[in-house]
């Protein structure tokens, strides 16, 4: 059956605790994973804060049908189908009304008590508050990342390269893998960058960086140059702003000799916004749900 959108778990988180003379929330979020029979595959899909989609969306549906009087608290943390709830289902609406006469019934409630008012956008939507904040949040870092990639190719020629080689080992350094170096231009026999994991120096990272235009493709010659330069040392980091052809993928995961990490435009760009590297925080946002153990124990 898959996962219901979050409008379509409104009326069939109803339905399915309809069948139970009371429940919690964890009943309810197992009950309903179970009569949807969701594959292992479905169940392990998650939201950015680690909480199961289909347990999200579960969760949203019990609390807007609290909000609209279709469900009751009978005990501290257990809820039962109420005289409403069992009018509204036998109505037999669409999903659509069904959203929709929800909707109608929360207003109705807070505008009573002084609640807040609910838009129709939120009942109306394939994914629940958190799954389209997951979603704004992915855009932002998108443009966050084009915008990085540019100032990385603003600077032009040797002096934009040996500003790469700086990044990178400073982005290894934010990573916590140890102190880091731009080797000399001069004597670097293809390796840009040292990592010193541990204060002696006795198991180093080399690093090359290439600061390619993002249709340059850096492909399998370039990696087993780089393999040959790591000599005796049995890790390596090739990063670059373009991207690794499958020869190069398919080398640098056989080769024998070391290991060798590949990271490409986009994953260095993912690596500085987590890391902080190039990048400030400009508001802090802290999303906060109600802690259903202190209340329900």
């Amino acid at each position: 059956m898959g996962i219901p959108s979050q409008t379509e778990m409104l009326k069939f988180v109803l339905e399915t605790m309809s069948e139970y003379p009371q429940f919690s929330r964890s009943q309810a979020k197992s009950a309903v994973c179970e009569k949807l029979n969701l594959s292992v595959e479905e169940q392990n899909r998650r939201t950015s804060s680690g909480a199961p989609i289909h347990e999200s969306r579960t969760g949203w549906a019990i609390t807007w049908l609290y909000d609209a009087g279709c469900i009751a608290r009978v005990g501290r943390g257990i809820y039962a189908i109420t005289e409403k709830g069992t009018g509204i289902l036998g109505e037999n609406l669409s999903v659509g009304e069904f959203a929709r006469r929800l909707r109608a019934e929360i207003n109705h409630q807070a505008q009573g008590e002084g609640g807040q008012i609910i838009e129709q956008e939120e009942l109306l939507s394939d994914t629940s508050p958190m799954e389209r904040l997951d979603v704004i949040v992915k855009e932002m870092h998108s443009q966050l990342s084009h915008e990085i990639m540019n100032a990385i190719m603003s600077v032009e020629g040797r002096a934009g390269d040996s500003f790469f080689e700086r990044i990178v080992t400073d982005l290894l350094e934010k990573m916590g893998y140890g102190k880091g170096t731009v080797t000399s231009a001069s004597n670097d026999r293809g390796i840009d960058g040292i990592i010193k994991t541990d204060p002696l120096g006795f198991n180093p990272i080399l690093i090359q960086a290439k600061r390619y235009a993002k249709e340059h493709s850096v492909g399998r010659p370039e990696i087993q140059s780089f393999a040959g330069a790591l000599g005796a040392v049995t890790r390596g980091a090739f990063i670059t702003t373009s991207y690794f052809t499958q020869g190069a993928i398919e080398f640098a995961k056989s080769y024998p000799h070391a290991d060798i990490v590949l990271i490409d435009g986009k994953k260095l760009t993912e690596l500085m916004i987590q890391y902080n590297l190039g990048v400030s925080v400009e508001r802090d946002i802290y999303i906060k749900r109600i802690d259903n153990d202190y209340f329900e124990q």
